[in-house]
């Protein structure tokens, strides 16, 4: 049986992973307007392979989100998604060689001790 802190950060890999796939799939795709036929666009959109792997993603990450809420609090389990924020900054760095303001690895860094001070007390 996987313990709760686990499946959150499982969760959280899952759907920082599928943000770099949105990232990925849009820069495949081009630019989404919705000027011209908004449902085709969409559909073009979201059945691109990589975004659509992206979505994938996010359920996998519902479904452990699921199960790591139905061990633990949800106030314990809810400041783990901030580490979404910090994964995918970091990931868009490694990947896209996207700059990161030195503030920004800053509140990185902050997250990640706000999320360690707030799992001490177990929930």
């Amino acid at each position: 049986m996987m313990r709760p802190v686990l499946l959150l950060i499982l969760s959280v890999a899952s759907a920082s992973a599928g943000q770099v796939l949105f990232k990925k799939g849009v820069l495949m795709t081009g630019e989404i307007t919705l000027k011209d036929s908004v449902v085709g666009e969409l559909l073009r959109v979201i059945f691109q392979p990589v975004v659509f792997s992206g979505l994938a993603l996010y359920v996998i990450s519902t479904v452990l989100w699921l199960m790591a809420l139905s061990k633990t609090t949800l106030n314990f389990a809810y400041p783990f998604t901030a580490l979404t924020f910090a994964l995918v900054m970091l990931s868009a760095r490694v990947i896209f060689q996207e700059p990161i303001p030195t503030w920004r690895y800053a509140g990185i860094l902050l997250i990640c001790l706000g999320i360690f001070v707030s799992s001490l007390a177990k929930g």
